[in-house]
């Protein structure tokens, strides 16, 4: 699917026809091999829906290509009581006749025998026998003696907690059987295949959600996926699918879990519907008399999973998809009389602040609150745990039974903030303001909320001057609070790349701060970003360390999350991109497993900053959707803004002008007033309109601005870009301006780029190559592409062909990696034959480190091509293969 900026998806198609299998290349694979090698059976094991019968069966049609005769049979339930009821409609063309046979053993074996050689006729020959623990005694025992005996070979599946049938098991234990447990699909996994059968790209952080609550399950996630198409909450623009509301899966799923349980007795069954509403529960939280045979039972089952990691053993269901289903067949009274019992079964010992939190949470599930005071004690509780969205729900209670104090409202607002919901924190600050006025609430908490509402207002694209007039005002008015006002005013004035006054409003909080680990965290912490944005990357680095070390520690009142996108910001102005992915995509998982919306856009935001640094053009456009999409659902509109420029600036950079075009025009009006992100997407958007001059005008202007205010890492990579619009006169005005950042940093960086600006003024070959290699180094493959083009076209100019053609050859290889990048220093003709977009887009896979097969699942291309196209690609390269790809 590629649609344009703002464009609609019509609904999902393909969610009811069979869906691809992905993430069982390497279990079909090592299937295949055995049978076709040494091994007379293999034993497929994973629970239901995990796709053992998918895979089974695409190795049997693997043997089937290579002349193997395949005969299936399944197990049933229903038929397990009559013998050879799976078998003798396989081998028999009067399965009666057979089944009358199976008194005598040996008449049978040798009947069923002469039945394989006649349906063979000479053949190799596999049998498939899905849930084989459900065939009945006469059918395994003769399935073991024609495996035994050579006549056939054996591939079935075993469902999870199942054991294998007492008469496989000599063959299941011999030195040649083969044993398969099926893992649930990884995120990547789930989102491929969503991806596929959508007919586009998922949200990752709502592949995340579905892998979550699907356990990587394909059933389960079919199922969602179709309920949610069904319920109108899976919805796609600009190509980006979109879960707009909480996946709840079809009837049938809700159906086929609820078979599951319809057998458990009354005791099991009270004990999983206490799971469903309370869990996890620890095992001596189960008062009902019965309740540990009744845990034994289920875990038998596989329905419960038990957790002895702590210091109690907990308890809660094996897959989070059976709460749901569970919660919705129990009747209300039921429910509430459940949930009042368990808090008081708690409440009746002596509480840590955990169960505190967990009997609030039942009471008011039940309908019950408790008091207004409780409440709000809890909601702090839980956003301790990072639990924001029961952290709300109990601060939204607690105001409702009357806690208006300052104090609740302000932590409701934060909570509503880091929810998205920009709009109604705003107001429930407002309000918390008014309290603390009337009631004279002391200046520390009127700071707190101020500080609160500017940063709400910082999350507008232009919000940023509104939040500080805000903070300015608190100054006059609370003197006392400077510490607090100033830090706040460094986050603003940073968002607006005010480095130097920045860092002052720091170092003036710190001169009135104390000495505590805490205080002196959060200084380092504020330090971090003014201090990347100066171009002072070590220092950045260390300061944001220091601050992550003090979020990790226990009962830290730093949110870790807050400390870790401060080090990515450090990290990626330091050129550490590896470092940096590392810890975004750890921060991303956990602020979606928590509801953190707002940690979860900036993590998304700082994935596309990464992979366009690294040259992965696709890729980072995927992110900045992602960023772009989640901030119009969920918010902060300033990173949608952002994202859409980035968005432009991509699309320019992959020669699409009329797309690039198109996101710019979306951009809010008046964000280009002080914007560096605008102004380097209008730069773009002008070197693919044929006008450079214009471009290195609108860069030149924005460093002009910004340098005095000492946006040194900013300024140096906007004057890299111009560097890189393809005119030696560019390069040598931004080598100049360069030098003179060199002189103010010490950031490697900064010299980097100042190194590459040089050596393109200049037509250096060799200082090209020298640039070349250190960007290929730390990864930075699209600047390395274009260092090694503009070394082989000087290299020519000088009349040395022969490095002239080894240059242009590793900047093609460079090159395919980056997903399709056009820019001026790369549109070079001579020396080497351009790709076709399809030998770069393979060739880009290839290089990622993706199989043929691999590749051409995705594609939907047979292998053959996908090694046709390959071969094609290594001789316009001039390279000998997928190695020197990668290389």
């Amino acid at each position: 699917m590629s649609l344009g900026p703002g464009e609609p998806a019509e609904a999902p198609r393909g969610l009811d026809e069979a869906w691809p299998l992905v993430g069982r290349d390497a279990v079909i694979e090592r299937a295949t091999a055995a049978l076709n090698g040494p091994s007379r059976s293999v034993l497929v094991y994973g629970a239901s829906g995990i796709g053992k019968s998918r895979v089974m069966h695409t190795v049997a049609e693997r043997l089937a290509d290579d002349a193997w005769c395949v005969l299936a049979a399944s197990g049933n339930t229903a038929l397990s009581a009559v013998p050879l009821g799976a078998l003798a409609p396989v081998l028999a063309g009067d399965p009666v006749a057979m089944i009358t046979a199976a008194d005598e053993p040996v008449a049978l074996f040798a009947a069923a025998s002469a039945a394989v050689r006649g349906i063979a006729g000479g053949r190799r020959t596999i049998l498939t026998v899905d849930d084989v623990s459900a065939v009945d005694s006469v059918s395994v025992a003769l399935i073991a003696q024609l495996v035994e005996t050579g006549m056939l070979r054996l591939i079935a599946t075993v469902r999870e907690s199942d054991p294998v049938p007492d008469g496989l098991l000599s063959l299941a234990a011999s030195g040649d059987a083969v044993r398969l447990d099926l893992a649930p699909l990884d995120v990547d996994e789930v989102s491929e295949l969503l991806t596929r059968v959508l007919g586009g790209p998922i949200a990752h952080r709502d592949a995340v959600e579905l892998h979550r609550v699907s356990h990587g399950n394909p059933l389960f996630l079919r199922e969602l996926a179709i309920g949610a198409a069904e319920a109108g909450s899976l919805v796609a623009a600009d190509g980006l699918w979109q879960l707009v509301g909480v996946p709840v899966g079809t009837p049938a799923l809700r159906d086929l879990i609820r078979a599951r349980l319809r057998v458990l007795g009354d005791d099991e069954r009270d004990t999983v519907e206490r799971l469903a509403l309370c869990e996890p529960l620890a095992f001596d939280e189960f008062a009902r008399p019965g309740a540990p045979e009744a845990l034994a039972k289920l875990e038998l089952r596989g329905l419960i999973r038990v957790d002895e990691s702590g210091a109690r053993m907990r308890v809660g269901l094996a897959h989070p998809h059976y709460a749901s289903a569970v919660r919705d067949s129990i009747p209300r009274l039921r429910a509430v009389s459940l949930l009042l019992e368990q808090a008081d079964v708690v409440a009746s010992r002596p509480m840590s602040p955990g169960d505190e939190l967990r009997v609030a949470i039942w009471r008011l599930d039940a309908g019950r609150p408790s008091d207004a005071e409780l409440l709000a004690r809890t909601a702090a509780l839980a956003r301790m745990a990072h639990d924001r969205r029961t952290a709300e729900r109990l601060a939204a209670a607690a105001v409702a039974a009357g806690a208006d104090d300052a104090g609740t409202l302000l932590l409701h607002g934060e909570l509503l903030w880091s929810l998205g919901r920009a709009e109604d924190a705003l107001a429930t600050l407002a309000r918390a303001e008014e309290r603390a006025r009337a009631d004279g609430g002391p200046e520390e908490l009127l700071a707190a909320i101020g500080a609160a509402r500017a940063d709400v207002f910082g999350g507008d694209p232009l919000g940023s001057a509104r939040g500080l007039e805000l903070l300015e005002s608190l100054e006059r008015t609370l003197p006392g609070q400077s510490a607090t006002i100033a830090l706040s005013k460094a986050v603003l004035l940073v968002n607006l790349e005010y480095a130097h006054e920045a860092l002052a409003h720091v170092e003036s909080a710190a001169a009135v701060s104390g000495d505590s680990e805490f205080e002196q965290a959060v200084l380092q912490l504020s330090r971090a970003m003014p201090l990347a944005t100066l171009g002072r990357s070590d220092e950045a680095v260390a300061a944001a360390e220091h601050a992550v070390a003090f979020a990790k520690g226990e009962h830290s009142v730093i949110p870790q999350r807050r400390a870790e996108i401060v080090h990515a910001h450090a990290l990626i102005a330091a050129d550490r991109l590896d470092d940096a992915r590392s810890t975004v995509i750890e921060s991303l998982h956990d602020a979606i497993r928590h509801d953190d919306e707002l940690t979860a856009r900036l993590d998304e935001f700082l994935m596309g900053r990464i992979f366009w640094q690294l040259g992965r053009l696709d890729t980072a456009a995927r992110w900045f959707r992602d960023t772009q999409g989640g901030a119009e659902l969920h918010g902060p509109k300033s990173l949608r803004e952002f994202a859409i420029c980035f968005l432009a600036i991509l699309a320019a950079e992959q020669g699409d002008l009329g797309l690039a075009r198109g996101f710019r025009a979306r951009v809010i009006e008046g964000l280009d007033v002080d914007n560096s992100v605008t102004a380097l997407a209008d730069a773009w958007i002008a070197v693919g309109e044929g006008r450079p001059d214009a471009a290195a005008a609108t860069i030149l202007a924005r460093v002009d601005v910004i340098e005095p205010r000492g946006a040194v890492s900013v300024a140096a990579g906007l004057l890299h870009q111009l560097a890189r619009f393809g005119a030696r006169t560019h390069a040598r005005t931004a080598a100049g301006r360069l030098e003179r950042l060199v002189a103010a940093s010490d950031s490697p960086a900064v010299r980097r780029r100042l190194a590459h600006a040089r050596a393109e003024a200049d037509a250096d070959a060799a200082a090209l190559r020298t640039v070349g290699a250190e960007w290929e180094s730390i990864g930075h493959l699209l600047y390395a592409a274009e260092a090694f083009a503009s070394a082989g076209q000087a290299a020519r100019a000088d009349g040395r062909g022969r490095e002239a053609t080894a240059d242009l050859q590793r900047a093609a290889s460079l090159a395919a990696a980056c997903e399709g990048a056009r820019t001026p220093l790369l549109r070079f003709s001579e020396g080497t034959e351009p790709l076709t977009p399809r030998e770069r887009e393979i060739a880009s896979l290839a290089a990622q480190g993706l199989s043929s097969n691999e590749i051409a699942t995705r594609l939907f291309l047979s292998p053959r091509t996908v090694n046709n196209h390959l071969q094609s690609t290594y001789a316009k390269l001039g390279i000998r293969g997928r190695h020197e790809l990668q290389a």
